[in-house]
Formats: C-alpha cells, structure tokens, sequence
C-alpha cells in the first residue's frame, strides 16, 4: 500500500477493490474499513473515486441496519447524477425503515427522470411500493411491486425474487391480488442463479404460497434467516414479522425463536410498528422481545473478545488449552468476529493457510481437521454449521457484535434516556483492546481498526 502513498487515484481504486471483495464475502466490517481509509485519502483524490467511496460506504451501513448513520452522512449530500440516485434510494429504504413513508416517497422522485438508468427505476418502483403499504395504499402499493417485478423480469435480473416476495405478503396477508403464477415461476428459476438475498427472497415466495399457516410460519423463520445471513436486515425483519404472527395465531413451537430472532431487528426498524397490516401485533409483541434476549444468555455460544479472550458454551468455559491446534482456534476467532459469524470455506481457507492450495488433498485434510476440532470441543455440532459454500457459527453472541446492536439501538431511538442507557452499555463492554491475545495477525488487526472507530464514536473521541 506504501508504494500507491504518491498516486492517490490509485489507491482509492485498490481500496475499493478491497473492500467491495469483503463486502460479497460477508466481512462488512472489514469493508466499511477500506471504504473509510478511501475516502479519508488527500483532496488531492478526485472527486469521482470520493462519491465511489462514500456510496459504498452507504451500502454497507444500509446491509448492517446502520439507518440513523446514513441519514446522518447522507442527508446534506448533493452529488452529480447518476450518484445522487444511488443517494436517494439509500436514503428512502432508511426512511421507510425509520418510519417516514411520505419522505421516502419524496426521495423516490427521481423516478420522474428522464434518462433514468433501468437499475434505479426497478429499484426505485420496489421501494415506493413499500412506502406505499406503510401509508395503508395496498392496491398502489401491489401495483409498484408488479411494475418492479415485471421490468425486472423484462431484463431477466436475479433481483426479481425480491419485489414478487413483497407482493406475496400483500396477497397472503392483505387480500391483494396474486401475482400471476408464471411471472413466479420466473422468480423463483431466476434465483437458482441468484445470491444469498435472492435465494432467499425465493425461500420466501415458496413459504408464502403455503396453504396451511403453522408451516408457512416456520418456512417463512426460515426465510427470515436466510435474509439474516444475506445481510439483507430489512427484508429478514419483514419475514420474521410476518412468521411471528402465523406462529402467534397457530400456536407454533416455532414462536419464541422468532420472538429472539427479531429482538435486535425490530427496535432499529420502527417503521414497521406503523405498518397498518402488522404494525399493532409489532407493537404487542415488543415487551416479549427483552424477555426473549435476557432469558437466553447462558445458551449457545458467547464470546468475550475484547479485553480477555473468553468463550462459553451453553453457560460452561471453552477451554483453549490441550487444542494443539493453533490454525483451528485461529478458524474459531475469524468465525466469531465476522458479521453473521460465517465465512465462505475457500476464504476461511486462505485466511489460514494464505500460501497454499486448497485443491491439495493434503491442505484441504488440513483444513477439515481443524473443523472438526472446532465441532468436538464445542460439544455440540449443531453450533458449527455448513450453509452451501459457508461455514457458520449458530446461536452466536459476541461482545463485538453487541456493541454494534447497542450503537444502532442508540442511533434508531429518539428517548434521550434509552439512547443514554444504550451507549453506556456499550462503554462498558467497550473497555478494553480487541483480541490483544492476537497482536500480529493481519486479519484480525482489520476488525481491530474497526473496532477503534467504533469506540470513537461511542467516547466522542
């Protein structure tokens, strides 16, 4: 990176490049730390390599739920189209999620230009008709989700599951029309190529054509979930909502997990408290939400990885004594610190073994050895789990990731006595360094500048 210090151009590019490559892996936090290293390059930097900065910067906070802090950086933004497209439709999807339909519709006046790109249009169609359903417009509001559907389907784009699933929810739970059966299963073929968010937006659509609601509650849990892991938090907290409530209504097993599942989700999406459709059963379940938090500390997995490193699993120590297996604890530290606790196989990998091939026979054993050392002094297997290409660690609570809750809980909240309350929980579990166990390991000294970012923020440093 020293080499590019006199090319400031460059190195805006190769920060990027960087970032954009943790942000499809899933290591948001990773990202947002070379999105921010380019845009706090010289002045010299041309404006373009700014705006591609900051725009990326606005996406990630828009993939972690961070709505408060992208109005707050994008709201005295002007910047020269086709940028301030991608602006405004950042910032109406944080309206509608902060509870402001009639500004989101504001935002979405681009959608008069002439010259539109295509993306912005079908994009922008989705989001209106969101808007349009918090405002009690169900027919308007299926209307724009058929446009966006169609158009999308028009240019055959693997997003068209997302606006088809919307629709869904206004057919199942409002009356509104079906969409026409061919037109899903277009979707639904479509996603097969599609990314996490999409096969999950297809998750969804299959879990809302089911007749019987006590299924469709549980297969929608599952949806719901799977827009967690796609770092999709909008459309994971409109599912689970929408599970929540056929679970409540049926009497499903399946209720108190999606009552845990949305506890850090509804709080930093008051908006839908005011949806006409679910908005009163939002508004009942949420003294539920704190029980369900407090009431599973001593399940699953949590780590303390600020300060001493400290694991407990189902309320017992891990010890990490006797692994005799450093590339395994190292496996089980990058796993804890990425967002979903989740990593693709090839790049956990990499990150241990950042010189060899995984196409050996000898290096993947390597590799699978250290899995499945994790699995057996977790004693539990189904706390480390394979999703398709990832490996991921289930009913997961970090300090870390505590700390980011609590910062957009604080952000989303206008009680000045909850923000308070918010930010000096977060303090105190902030006092420390991250990992100091860990000094010289690149990866991790990432989420360390992070973290050090993070705790700016909080101490107004």
């Amino acid at each position: 990176m020293g080499r590019c210090s006199s090319c400031p151009e460059l190195t805006a590019i190769l920060l990027n490049s960087i970032g954009i490559a943790y942000m499809r892996t899933g290591n948001l936090s990773v990202s947002e730390t070379y999105f921010t290293r380019a845009l706090d390059l010289p002045e010299t930097t041309k404006k373009f390599y700014s705006n591609i900065s900051l725009i990326n910067l606005l996406y990630i906070w828009l993939f972690k739920g961070a709505y408060e802090i992208i109005m707050r950086e994008a709201s005295a933004l002007s910047l020269d189209y086709p940028d301030q497209y991608n602006i405004d439709y950042i910032r109406s999807v944080a309206q509608i999620a902060l509870g402001y339909p009639e500004k989101a519709i504001e935002l979405l006046n681009f959608l008069k230009s002439k010259g539109l790109p295509g993306m912005f249009r079908r994009r922008g169609l989705e989001i209106k008709g969101l808007a349009m359903r918090l405002k009690g417009k169900t027919y308007m509001a299926q209307e724009y989700y058929k446009e966006s559907l169609e158009s999308f389907i028009g240019v055959t784009s693997t997003y068209a599951p997302f606006p088809c699933a919307k629709a869904l929810q206004l057919s199942r739970f409002a009356g509104a029309e079906l969409p026409p059966k061919s037109l899903i299963r277009k979707c639904l073929n479509l996603a097969e190529k599609g990314s996490w968010g999409e096969q999950a937006a297809a998750q969804e659509i299959q879990a809302l054509l089911i007749e019987d609601d006590k299924t469709c509650a549980e297969a929608l849990f599952a949806a719901a979930q799977s827009y967690q892991r796609a770092t999709q938090p909008l459309e994971a907290c409109l599912s689970g909502l929408h599970s929540a409530y056929l679970a409540w209504k049926t009497s499903s097993p399946v209720f108190p997990d999606v009552l845990k599942f949305l506890a850090p989700l509804l709080p930093i999406h008051p908006g839908f408290k005011k949806d006409p459709i679910l908005g009163d059963f939002a508004t009942r379940i949420e003294p539920l939400l704190a029980t369900e938090t407090s009431s599973s500390e001593s399940k699953g997995i949590r780590a303390y990885l600020i300060g001493e490193f400290r694991v407990f699993v189902n309320g017992e120590r891990l010890s990490l004594k006797g692994w005799r297996n450093n590339k395994a604890i190292l496996a089980l530290v990058y796993l804890l610190l990425s967002p979903q606790h989740r990593i693709p196989r090839d790049h956990l990998f990499y990150l241990l073994w950042p010189r060899r091939s995984y196409r050996s026979e000898d290096n993947r054993v390597l590799f699978y050895k250290a899995i499945y050392l994790i699995r057996r002094n977790l004693r539990d297997p189904r706390l480390l789990t394979k999703h398709r290409d990832f490996y991921q660690l289930e009913d997961t609570w970090t300090d870390l990731g505590e700390i980011e809750n609590l910062a957009r809980l604080a952000d989303a909240t206008r009680d000045p006595r909850e923000k308070e309350e918010y930010l000096s929980r977060a303090k105190e579990l902030a006092n420390g360094d991250l990992l100091p166990e860990f000094p010289y390991d690149r990866h991790i000294d990432e989420y360390r500048q992070y973290y050090y970012r993070l705790r700016k923020r909080l101490f107004g440093e």
